[in-house]
Parts: structure tokens; sequence; C-alpha cells
């Protein structure tokens, strides 16, 4: 009995330890293998065990690349239309947009290709050709403040036109402590140094280096000693009058902490492309670590993705080999766009068309599977539809004699003619043309003997629409003896000799066009 006690205690406590042991060897999860190490349901930076600082990859500017928009500017000076973004002085700096107005100067070349998106902003800076000096600044207030003492980058894309209207420019960026100080003058074009509440944070001296309508990326550095919540970007103060230079672009403004940059994509190129990868900048200090969906990829470690995993949320975790410090990115969406557009074609009654191989003979809507040039799909609806044959009724007045042009055809008489012509579809339509002649009665004959029966010469116009503007009596030799609308068949107050005159009317018709017509007229003693 007292062994069997004995053993008992001894298992309980055997057993206990182990279960204390259990519980002290609980598995932590392992941040980088793909698998739940700690049976909790979360793998690797899914579960708040793998802590890493979170890194905002969104640009310090708003609105970075001028999409957003109020309204789509029709003409110079429209700063307004764009969001979060403001015209700072008098100078009036433009917004331009595919969707309306752009530089005369950069229709139809490459700098209306925008590195980002739709849209951009201009400003001119510098003495024009015919001696006008220009200074003209953007303006906006920060998404979050530049702090004293803290290190910044901005990259920025500036467009460049002729080497004549776009030279070399010192590109300046001004701060200032308080949105409040936006616009920094409503009255004057001049430089916001000239006001005490801005300051130079940095500057850079841009060029084309000759090339005309060229994007060029260009990187400055920022280390604010006072806090900044805004900013102007436009010329150098020191780009004084005397200097050339009219007009600039800018685009795709990314503004952020120096080390953030550290995320920043190599441009990888059409997500349609096979070879299409993400990938940053290598740097020998670090280790990296690729994750799709916040799960490790693993044998990813490398700062270029050996290949892409599906479309999906991609992160990437950077170690600092020194102070074992650990950072990620914010996700990278990655999705094979398919392009979708609509043509509508019309299809006359009893014709048919080829598109792409196949004949269309009937009204329909018909999808269509291209690879665009970038490699995507691209679904191509092409609705094809049918007019119908419309009846369109021209009516028509001409002087009688004259003839009457339309559709290529001369029509001399009175009348209701069907015409067969062609919409711009090419399909067959039909026009009435009702014809009437225009009713001017011209007498022909009167007497001015004071009897009270047709003693004055008069014309009547029975049409609406036409107007007398002058009328002419001439005798049988030509010489002009009246130009009143009524004659009473006097020559100077003097009564004229019976016999035949002639009468020559001008009218203008409800269109503009003159019409002239003449008559004899035959005068009674």
């Amino acid at each position: 009995m007292v062994l069997t006690s004995v053993y008992i205690a001894f298992h309980i406590a055997i057993s206990s330890f182990q279960a204390d042991t259990t519980l002290d060897l609980k598995m932590e999860e392992i941040c980088d293998n793909a698998m739940d190490d700690d049976n909790d349901g979360l793998i690797d930076i899914n579960d708040p065990d793998c802590t890493c600082e979170l890194v905002s990859l969104e640009s310090i500017i708003p609105n970075p690349s001028f999409e957003n928009q109020n309204c789509c500017p029709k003409m110079h000076s429209q700063m307004s239309c764009v969001e979060d973004w403001i015209q700072p002085s008098f100078g009036t700096s433009d917004y331009v947009h595919h969707c309306g107005y752009k530089y005369d100067a950069a229709v139809d070349n490459a700098l209306n290709r925008f590195p980002d998106g739709d849209g951009a902003v201009g400003f001119l800076a510098g003495r024009d050709p015919d001696g006008t000096m220009h200074l003209e600044y953007v303006g906006s207030c920060l998404n979050r403040p530049l702090l004293a003492g803290s290190k910044y980058i901005l990259k920025l894309h500036v467009g460049f036109l002729t080497e004549a209207f776009s030279p070399p420019l010192r590109l300046a960026i001004y701060g200032s402590s308080s949105c409040d100080n936006l616009p920094f003058s409503e009255f004057n074009a001049d430089c916001p140094l000239s006001y005490f509440d801005w300051m130079l944070i940095s500057r850079k001296e841009v060029s084309s280096d000759g090339a005309s309508n060229v994007w060029l990326e260009f990187t400055l550095e920022i280390e604010p000693v006072i806090d900044i919540h805004a900013i102007i970007i436009g010329a150098d103060c020191t780009h004084g009058s005397s200097e050339e230079g009219i007009g600039y672009l800018l685009d795709n403004l990314r503004l952020n902490d120096e080390r953030n940059f550290d995320f920043e994509l190599i441009d990888p190129g059409s997500p349609c492309s096979e070879d299409f990868t993400y990938a940053i900048a290598d740097n020998i200090l670090f280790s990296y670590q690729w994750y799709k969906e916040g799960i490790a990829l693993i044998g990813e470690t490398e700062p270029e993705l050996s290949q892409m995993y599906g479309e999906g949320s991609y992160q990437v975790r950077i170690i600092n080999n020194n102070t074992r410090t650990c950072r990620i990115a914010d996700e990278f969406e990655f999705n094979i766009p398919i392009i979708n557009s609509e043509i509508e074609k019309t299809l006359c009654e009893g014709s048919s068309f080829m598109y792409q191989g196949e004949i269309i003979d009937k009204e329909g809507t018909y999808e269509f599977l291209f690879t665009s040039a970038e490699g995507c799909d691209s679904i191509v609806m092409l609705d094809v539809v049918s007019p119908i044959i419309q009846v369109d009724t021209i009516y028509a007045k001409k002087l009688p004699g004259n003839k009457f042009h339309i559709y290529d055809d001369d029509f001399t008489k009175e009348g209701t003619y069907e015409i067969a012509t062609t919409t711009v579809d090419g399909c067959e339509n039909i026009t009435i043309l009702i014809l009437e002649d225009i009713v001017v009665h011209i007498p022909n004959v009167f007497s001015p003997n004071a009897d009270g029966v047709n003693d004055i010469f008069e014309v009547f116009i029975l049409e609406d629409g036409l107007i007398m503007q002058e009328v002419f009596i001439y005798d049988r030799w030509g010489n002009l003896i009246s130009e009143q609308e009524k004659w009473d068949g006097t020559i100077n107050q003097v009564p004229a000799e019976a016999g035949i005159y002639v009468c020559l009317i001008k009218l203008t018709d409800e269109n503009g066009q003159t019409l002239i017509l003449s008559n004899s007229i035959t005068l009674l003693r």
C-alpha cells in the first residue's frame, strides 16, 4: 500500500511537470516560412506576432499626378479645376488634361503622353519672345507636415517643350509653416520669398539637354529647418527678368521620407507582359523577403521577384542587417487589366461587312477577344445596328425661271421630287423636295392720270420672308429716273411721257440671299 501511494504521487508529479513543460514550449510564429507555427490560424505577417514598421508609400503631396479634378479645363489659367492644388499668386498657372485643354505647342507629340495618368500642371517662368516677363507657381497644402530636421525626397517629372521655349531652369520648392498662407499673393505675380511666411526649402537646375518635347525625372532633397505644412513649386527667385524661358510642365510628384524610397518600385513595365515582376532598388545593407496576401513566398529573398504568383496583394519586408530593424511596405496590388471597348457599326439593308475575318450580315452584339500590344486581353463589343430608312421633307422656293440646287441636282420647275441620298453611314435615305416659285407681283402697266385708278406703280410681295431692298426705274435709254418703292409717273416732278420703262427690283430672302427681278412697265396717259 505504501509503495502504491508513492508511485501514484510520483506519476502525478511527472504528469504535472510534463504539462507545465508543454505550455512553456508553445511555438512562436516564424514570420517568413509560410506556415502557421503557433496554430492560431494566422500565417507570417498576418499574425500580430510578426511586427514590422509599416511604411506608407503614399505621397505626402495630395493628388500628386493631378488626376482628381473638379472640372475639365477648357483654357489656360484653370487651376481651380484640379483638386488640392491652387494658383498661389496672380500668375496664371495652368491645369492641362486629356479631357480638354493642352498646350498648343505640345499637341500631338510625346509631351502629351503624361508620365502618370491624364493630368499635369504647367507654369511659365522667364521672358517670352515679345519681352513679357512671367513668373507662375502651383501650390498645395500637404497631407502631413515635413518635420524640422527630418530628411525627405521629392521625385517629379518635368516636361520640356522646345529648347527655345523650355531652356534650363532653376526649379525651386518653397515652404510655409501654415496652409493659411496659400495663396501668397492675389494681386502680384512675384516670388514667394517676397513674403516673410515663405522660405526656400530646395532647388535644382533642371534641363532637357537640348531635347524637345520630353519628360525627364529629377530628384530634390529636402531637410526643412521648421515644420512645413504647405509648398509652392516653380522657378527660383533668382530667375531674373533678363532670362529667357517660358513654359514647363509638372507631373507625378512623389514626396516622402527619404528612407521610404527604399521601397519605391522600379518601373516594371506593363502588367500584361510575360516578364513583368516587382522590383525595388538593391542595398547591400538590407535583407529582403517578399509576401503575397501576407504569406511568405519561399525563396523570394532578393530585391526583385523571380516571377509573379498571380493577381493579388504583394508586400516586401526589409531588415537592416546592422540594426536588425524591420520595415514592410504598403501593399502593391497586382491586377492584370482587361481592356474593354465598344464599337458601333451601321449595317445597311441587304448588305454585309467583314470584321476580323467574320462576315457580319445581321444586327446584334458580337464579342471579339484580342491581345493588346502590351499583352493584355482586349475585349471588343461590336454593336451592329440597321438604320431605319428615313424620309426627310424639304420645302423650298425659287424665283420663276431660276434653278434650285440641292444634292448635286438642279430643279427648274415647281413640283414634288423624290431624291435618293446617302447617309454618313453609307446607307440609303430618301429626301422629298417640295419646290414652289416665289410670287412677286410686278404690275406691267399703270396710268398716272389722276383718275384715282392705277395711278401709282407699286410692287407687291406676296411671300413671307422676302424683304424689298431697292426699286430702280429706267427709261428706254437706260437713264435712272426713280429709286423709290412707288413711282407716280413723274420725272423731277414733271409728268413722264407715255411709253415703256424698265423696273429692276432687289430683294433679300430669309437666308440673306439677294434676289434681283426685272420687268417692263407700260405708262399710259
